[in-house]
C-alpha cells in the first residue's frame, strides 16, 4: 500500500504509516523545479515485492505530463539509478534520478556524489541515459566542481555540495569532521564557487598545489572561483593570502573573506578560527587582487566588490561610507572599520591595505590631531557597543598612526602593538591618542617617459598608401579619441565602415594586432612587420596576426578603436589555434569588466544607440535577462556581435594577439553568459579534406579561443564537405537577441571552451565525412573516471544522426559562414 502527499515542492509517495524525518526535509527544503514533477519515494523498511508497480500506477493517477526528478530516501545508492530507468519506460517520461549517494546540503540543495563520478541522470525510454549536472538547483559552475582530483601527494581536491575543497589528503580523520560541517551548512551560490583552501588542524598547504589545480579548471570555472582560506596555507611572511595567489597566478583573483553560510540568495560570511570554528561575520565579504607588475613590485590595494552594512553605521554617502556623526563618517574596509573624517586622509590607501585578521575585527580610528583622535575614539567606543555580541567580543579599536605607520604592506602581527584595550561597557575609559602620531610619508609619483609616438608624416612614409573614404569631420572626441563618423556603422550596421590613418590601437600591455579589413569603429594602423609586396592585395584583408603597432600608444582602454579581419573559415592546411595570454582572452580571467565597459560604451556610442530600441524590446520579452544594471550594455554587445559589426571578431581571437577586439568580445561574453543554456546536439559544417580529418583525430581536444557558433536544429543547405556534430553542455541560444535576418536556432559557445574528438567519419558509399566531438566542462585527464560522457555523448549523437527527419532548417546565406569550421582551428 502506498500513500501519497504532498510536502512543500514534491509528491511524497511512502509505504509506511507516516513520511520520514529524512524524506520530510527534503520535501520542505527542495526548490520547486521549473520543468520537472518532484517525486519522492520514501523507502525506509522492507518492502512488498510489487512496490514499483504500485508507484507507477500511483503516478499515472497524478496525470501529470512534465518530466519527473525522482528522489529516493532510505535505500541503497543504486537504487535511483534502477527505479529511474524503469519507470521511464513504464511511464514514458523522462525521469532524472541520481548516479550514486544523494547527499542534502545546505537551503535544499541535493548533492550527488560517487567513486566514478556520480550525478543527476535523465532516463529515456529507448535512450541512452544522460548525465546532467552534479547539484540540484545546477549553479552555472556546476561543471567545473565535479570529480575528486588527486593535486599532488599530499593535497587533493574535493567536490563539495556547495563548491570546491582544497585540502591535505593524509589525515582523513580532521578532513571527514570539517567535510560534514561544511556539507551541512555551506550553501550553493549560483554564480560564486567557493574554492576552500586548507583544513584546520592539518599541515599547511603549499601554493604549488593551488597552481596545479588552477590550471587544470576550466575558463568557466575559473571565471567562477572565489577562494577562501579555510585552513593554514604556506605563504610568504606578511603576504596576504589573495596578494600570494594573484601573483602566483599571474592574474586577478577574486577571495571570499569569510565562508558563506544561510541561504544562497544572501549569505552572511563569517571568518575561520585557528581550530575551524566560525570567527566574526565580515564586513569586506568579496575583494578582488591584482598581480603585482615585476617582482618586488608595491601592491595593488584590493578593490571590496561586496560587502555588509548593518544598521549601526548609518546613512550610506559614499562607495562603502556611511555617515556616522555629523562630523565623523564609517568605512568598510577589509580588515573591518575605519571611523574618520568626511574627508579620506592622504595614507587612506594604507589603512584600506591592512590585512583582515580572522580572530579580530579592526575598528580603526582616524588620529590627525589629539582632539580629533579623542573624538574619533569617543565614537569608536559608541560604534562597539552597538554592533552584534559576536563582532563586540572580538572588536579592537585602533589608531591609525599606528596601523599604517607609513610602510605599505605591514602584516597582521605588527599591528598588535597599537591596539587599544576596549571595553564596550566603558568606551570614555579608552586611553588617549599619542600626542605626536607618527609621519606618515607619502609616495612620490613619478613620471616615466615612453618612446615617442611617430608623427603623422612618418606614419605616411612608413605604410603604403591605400584608398580609403574621407574620414568624416566629428571623428574625434573632446579627449582626442578616435570615433567612427556618420557615414560607418552609424549608418547601418552592416556597412563597412572608414579607416582612420595612424590610429594607435594597444592592448593592456601597449601592443595589440594591426589587421587590414571589416573596421567596426575606426581602423588600425598598418603594422610594419604586416606591410609586404602585396600588402594592398585581396589576401591583405585575410590575414590572421597583423604586426606590431607604430609608436608607444595608449591602450585599448583610452583608444576606442577596432578593426576586425575579414571572417573566413578555416584555411587549408589546418593550423590548430595558440594558447592566447591573458591580455588577448574573449573571457577575461579577472573579476570585473569596468574598464571593458567603458571602452565599449565610447567606441559604440552610436551603435548602441541605434539598436537601443531593439534591445529594449528584447529584455522586456525577456525579464531574467535584464537583471543587473549592466544588462543593456552587456545586451547590446551579444546584439552587435550577432549582427555583421561582429563578423570578424572571432577570426581577431582566434590569432591570439591583443588589441581592441579583446573588450568588445568580453562585454559580448558577459551578456552570453545571461541566456539560456541549450544541453544536447548542436550542428556546424566544415570544409575539410581527408588528411584535415586524420589531423583533427590525432589531436584529440580542441580548444576555440573564439565564439563557437553552432546550430541547435539540423541546417538545411550548411556549406562544407563535412558535418560537425558537437554535445553541448553549456552553449547558450541566442533567440532573444537575433536581428530580423539573423538565425534564431544559433547557439553559442564561450571563448576558453575545450572539445573532445569522438569520433571521425570520413566520406564512404554516398555518406558525408562526419566530425563528432563532445563539449568539455572541465579539463579532463586522458585516464580520468569521467570517459564515460565521451560514450554517453557518442551513443546519443549516433542515436540522434539515426533519428533524424526531414530537410532541415535553412540558413540564410549571410550568415551560413559563421557556421562553418572546426572549434580550435584557424
Amino acid at each position: 500500500m502506498i500513500t501519497r502527499h504532498t510536502v512543500g515542492n514534491a509528491l511524497v509517495l511512502h509505504a509506511s504509516e507516516r513520511i520520514s524525518t529524512e524524506a520530510r526535509t527534503v520535501a520542505l527544503s527542495v526548490d520547486r523545479d521549473p520543468d520537472n514533477d518532484i517525486v519522492i519515494l520514501d523507502l525506509q523498511h522492507e518492502l512488498p515485492f510489487d512496490i514499483w508497480d504500485t508507484v507507477a500506477t500511483e503516478l499515472r493517477r497524478q496525470r501529470l505530463r512534465r518530466g519527473i526528478r525522482l528522489v529516493v530516501c532510505g535505500a541503497r545508492p543504486e537504487t535511483g539509478a534502477l527505479a529511474g530507468q524503469w519507470l521511464s519506460d513504464r511511464l514514458g517520461r523522462p525521469v532524472i534520478a541520481p548516479f550514486g549517494r544523494m547527499i542534502p546540503g545546505a537551503a535544499g540543495l541535493l548533492f550527488v556524489h560517487a567513486t566514478d563520478l556520480g550525478g543527476w541522470v535523465c532516463y529515456r525510454r529507448g535512450h541512452t541515459p544522460v548525465w546532467q549536472s552534479k547539484r540540484y538547483p545546477v549553479p552555472a559552475w556546476d561543471g567545473a566542481a565535479v570529480d575528486h582530483l588527486t593535486i599532488s601527494s599530499t593535497c587533493a581536491a574535493e567536490p563539495l555540495p556547495g563548491g570546491v575543497w582544497l585540502r591535505e589528503s593524509r589525515d582523513e580523520a580532521a578532513v571527514a569532521v570539517h567535510g560534514s560541517h561544511l556539507t551541512s551548512t555551506m550553501p550553493c551560490l549560483p554564480d560564486a564557487m567557493p574554492v576552500l583552501v586548507g583544513c584546520p588542524g592539518t599541515a599547511p598547504l603549499r601554493l604549488d598545489d593551488i597552481a596545479r589545480f588552477w590550471r587544470g579548471l576550466a575558463p568557466e570555472g575559473r571565471e567562477h572561483a572565489r577562494f577562501v582560506q579555510y585552513g593554514p596555507v604556506a605563504l610568504p611572511d606578511g603576504e596576504p593570502f589573495g596578494q600570494a595567489l594573484a601573483d602566483l597566478l599571474r592574474c586577478p583573483v577574486r577571495v571570499f573573506t569569510g565562508v558563506p553560510s544561510g541561504r544562497p540568495d544572501g549569505p552572511a560570511m563569517f571568518t575561520v578560527d585557528a581550530d575551524g570554528r566560525p570567527g566574526w561575520q565580515v564586513f569586506a565579504e568579496e575583494l578582488a587582487y591584482r598581480p603585482r607588475e615585476t617582482l618586488g613590485a608595491k601592491a595593488v590595494t584590493p578593490r571590496i566588490l561586496r560587502h555588509r552594512a548593518p544598521p549601526e553605521l548609518g546613512e550610506p554617502v559614499g562607495p562603502r561610507v556611511y555617515q556616522y556623526a555629523h562630523d565623523a563618517v564609517v568605512e568598510v574596509i577589509p580588515s573591518g572599520l575605519w571611523l574618520r573624517g568626511p574627508e579620506p586622509p592622504r595614507h587612506a590607501d594604507r589603512i584600506r591595505a591592512v590585512p583582515m585578521d580572522p580572530n579580530r575585527v579592526r575598528l580603526v580610528v582616524d588620529d590627525p590631531a589629539p582632539a580629533a583622535a579623542d573624538r574619533h575614539r569617543e565614537l569608536a567606543g559608541d560604534l562597539a557597543a552597538r554592533l552584534d555580541p559576536a563582532t563586540r567580543k572580538r572588536a579592537a579599536v585602533q589608531p591609525s598612526s599606528l596601523v599604517a605607520p607609513g610602510r605599505p604592506g605591514l602584516s597582521a602581527r605588527g599591528i598588535e602593538a597599537g591596539t587599544y584595550r576596549h571595553t564596550t561597557g566603558h568606551a570614555a575609559g579608552l586611553p588617549p591618542a599619542p600626542s605626536a602620531p607618527a609621519p606618515v610619508p607619502e609616495p612620490v609619483p613619478v613620471a616615466v617617459a615612453g618612446p615617442p609616438a611617430p608623427s603623422a608624416a612618418e606614419v605616411a612614409a612608413a605604410v603604403p598608401a591605400v584608398a580609403r573614404p574621407a574620414v568624416p569631420p566629428d571623428t574625434t572626441l573632446p579627449d582626442g579619441s578616435g570615433l567612427p563618423g556618420p557615414g560607418s556603422e552609424a549608418a547601418g550596421l552592416h556597412s563597412a565602415g572608414t579607416n582612420v590613418a595612424g590610429t594607435n590601437v594597444a592592448g593592456p600591455h601597449g601592443a595589440g594586432p594591426v589587421a587590414a579589413g571589416l573596421s567596426v569603429v575606426g581602423a588600425e594602423a598598418a603594422g610594419l612587420d604586416d606591410i609586404g609586396p602585396d600588402a594592398n592585395g585581396p589576401d591583405a584583408a585575410a590575414r590572421d596576426v597583423a604586426g606590431p603597432v607604430l609608436g608607444g600608444g595608449a591602450g585599448w582602454a583610452t583608444s576606442p578603436t577596432m578593426t576586425l579581419p575579414v571572417h573566413r573559415p578555416a584555411p587549408a592546411p589546418v593550423r590548430f589555434q595558440r594558447t592566447p595570454g591573458d591580455d588577448a582572452r574573449g573571457v577575461r580571467p579577472g573579476p570585473d569588466l569596468d574598464e571593458e565597459r567603458t571602452w565599449f560604451r565610447r567606441a559604440f556610442r552610436r551603435e548602441i544607440a541605434a539598436v537601443a530600441a531593439d534591445v529594449a524590446d528584447a529584455l522586456a520579452a525577456h525579464p531574467a535577462l535584464a537583471a543587473g544594471a549592466d544588462a543593456v550594455e552587456y545586451a547590446t554587445a551579444v546584439r552587435l556581435y550577432l549582427s555583421a559589426a561582429g563578423d570578424g571578431l572571432d577570426q581577431a581571437l582566434r590569432s591570439a594577439e591583443p588589441g581592441g577586439h579583446v573588450p568588445f568580445a568580453r562585454c559580448v561574453s558577459a551578456g552570453v553568459r545571461r541566456l539560456p543554456v541549450h544541453r544536447g546536439v548542436a550542428y556546424a559544417g566544415a570544409e575539410l579534406t581527408t588528411v584535415d580529418l586524420r589531423r583533427i583525430a590525432q589531436r584529440r581536444v580542441l580548444t576555440d579561443w573564439g565564439f563557437t557558433n553552432a546550430l541547435a536544429e539540423p541546417p538545411a543547405d550548411l556549406p562544407g564537405t563535412v558535418e560537425v556534430l558537437i554535445w553541448s553542455a553549456t552553449a547558450r541560444r541566442t533567440a532573444a537577441f537575433e536581428t530580423a535576418d539573423g538565425v534564431p536556432a544559433r547557439v553559442l559557445f564561450l571563448p576558453g571552451t575545450a572539445f573532445t574528438v569522438l569520433q571521425v567519419q570520413e566520406p564512404d558509399a554516398g555518406v558525408p565525412a562526419r566530425l563528432l566531438v563532445r563539449e568539455l566542462a572541465v579539463e579532463e585527464p586522458p585516464v580520468d573516471g569521467r570517459v564515460r560522457f565521451d560514450a554517453l555523448a557518442l551513443a546519443a549523437l549516433r542515436q540522434h544522426l539515426a533519428r533524424r527527419t526531414g530537410p532541415g532548417t535553412p540558413v540564410p546565406a549571410a550568415a551560413a559562414r559563421r557556421f562553418v569550421g572546426v572549434p580550435g582551428l584557424r
